[in-house]
């Protein structure tokens, strides 16, 4: 028995040429000029596979599609759209309207019969349900009740979105989310290169942007200017200051010899919500694209800011079960963990790390004296002074009380003697005034290193005590070097 196809194409000359090749090829076909009429002929040709050319008047390819998709008594017939549009988008919204195949309307007779006779095998119908679609005929007069061009919108729109939506499973596991994201958005969107950055509630944290080159294996030289470019855009647009970022290529494959001018088209998007910069994202290509004009863009952009807002809220709650609540440094469950893992590290990849204890003087007096709203307004404020003195890369913590500590990595002692120095004279400069009360705080600071005899933490903490202890006994005011 010959395979029924119902053909739907509003284009005469074109659907001419078309049936006559099919019927040629052995086809029984039964054809149709719209999406309205093809959508009753289905209940009276019973066909085993639908044909439509996308673009007509009416309802079009994708509306008979998902209409027919959407139908129990139509949903298992399989289809194939038919198109002179090739771009990513329109494969994309093709497939996720339920299609079977997405082919160009260039495609020879031969072909397209080779295609339509495998599509059948894998997706056979029985006689029975065609039957009953010839029993159901009179279903196909709501075609238009059914679906319309606001309803198709107002589809995709959901499609689209829930895509995005999808990824929020993934949001604990980044790596996972940023290949998701990028394999998404690759379906949808043209590029050479795209980048993802998840901004993070930790002032210290790297700047870290993630790219695709949907498997370029592109220049170091080529991906640091994308960054600089991605960056730099940022902080033009005053939401990040003073970047400094890391590159994590993704899915790397045959090298190209790319150079970032040859990017004619590109699209740098900050991400942000209540005023607070939560991520951001970029497109590069060499093809001539305004993005904005993107159908879609507007969702895209929503759907994005919904996936990095709720991104940022699990990395922020995250931060915080490990940060000091008065200080914003780290606390001292987060400082016991990070000397081990820093003390260990060293010990298998020999490097030099200094820590630094630090104590506010006479802190007892000054709550005493002007009560404790002022001795948590200086504590808080040291703590700020802290932060500029330091590097992204050093480790603040409040390690109890009025005790803050700083684990400096990569670094000797000689080395970590400049920013410490330097944190004792802001300190001792700084103009401490609470509710029109002025006061004079200094600090002490004990300062060591993991030198070789040390053999465990406890070791390397209480050279860093002693060190203190002396700067204390010494006058206070003053950095004391551990001595051996």
């Amino acid at each position: 028995m010959a395979i029924k196809v119902l053909l739907v194409e509003d284009t005469a000359t074109e659907l001419k040429f078309l049936t006559e090749g099919l019927r040629s090829s052995g086809f029984e076909v039964d054809t149709a000029t719209n999406g309205s009429e093809a959508y009753k002929k289905v209940y009276t040709f019973a066909p085993d596979i639908v044909v439509s050319d996308i673009v007509m008047p009416g309802i079009d390819g994708y509306q008979l599609c998902r209409m027919l998709k959407n139908g129990d008594d139509t949903k298992k017939i399989p289809i194939i759209l038919l198109t002179v549009m090739d771009k990513k988008i329109d494969a994309f919204w093709g497939k996720k309207a339920g299609a079977q195949l997405f082919l160009s309307k260039t495609i020879d007779i031969k072909a397209l019969a080779s295609n339509i006779i495998s599509t059948v095998k894998r997706y056979p119908l029985k006689d029975e349900y065609k039957k009953a679609l010839i029993e159901n005929a009179s279903s196909a007069s709501s075609a238009q009740l059914k679906l319309n061009s606001v309803l198709n919108d107002l589809l995709l729109k959901s499609i689209f979105s829930n895509e995005f939506r999808n990824l929020n499973d993934f949001l604990n596991y980044e790596r996972i989310l940023v290949e998701r994201l990028f394999s998404l958005l690759s379906s949808f969107v043209e590029y050479h290169v795209a980048g993802i950055y998840f901004a993070s509630p930790d002032d210290f944290a790297e700047n870290i942007l993630y790219i695709d080159t949907l498997g370029r294996n592109l220049s170091k030289n080529l991906l640091n200017d994308v960054c600089y470019d991605f960056f730099r855009n940022m902080e033009e647009q005053k939401v990040i200051k003073n970047s400094k970022f890391e590159v994590v290529k993704m899915l790397l494959g045959k090298e190209t010899d790319y150079q970032i001018s040859d990017f004619t088209s590109k699209i740098i998007i900050p991400l942000v919500f209540d005023r607070k910069l939560i991520g951001g994202i970029c497109f590069y290509t060499r093809a001539n694209i305004n993005y904005s004009s993107f159908g879609f863009f507007d969702i895209m952009i929503s759907e994005l800011l919904a996936l990095f807002k709720m991104k940022y809220q699990y990395t922020e709650k995250e931060f915080m079960s490990v940060l000091d609540g008065l200080t914003g440094l780290y606390n001292r469950r987060q400082f016991e963990i990070g000397l081990e893992q820093e003390f260990n590290r060293t010990k298998r990849h020999p490097a030099d790390f200094s820590l630094a204890i630090m104590d506010i003087d006479f802190f007892k007096k000054v709550n005493d004296t002007y009560g404790h709203q002022y001795g948590d307004y200086v504590l808080k404020t040291v703590s700020d002074l802290l932060k500029q003195s330091f590097r992204k890369t050093d480790l603040l913590y409040r390690y109890g009380g009025e005790e803050l500590v700083v684990i400096m990595p990569e670094t000797n002692i000689d080395g970590a003697t400049i920013p410490v120095q330097r944190l004792r004279s802001m300190v001792e400069n700084y103009d401490f005034e609470y509710n029109g009360v002025k006061a004079r705080v200094t600090i002490s600071i004990g300062l060591t290193m993991n030198y070789q005899e040390f053999s465990s933490t406890a070791e390397l903490l209480k050279s860093a005590d002693d060190a203190l202890y002396k700067a204390k006994e010494g006058g206070r005011n003053r950095v004391v070097l551990y001595e051996r």
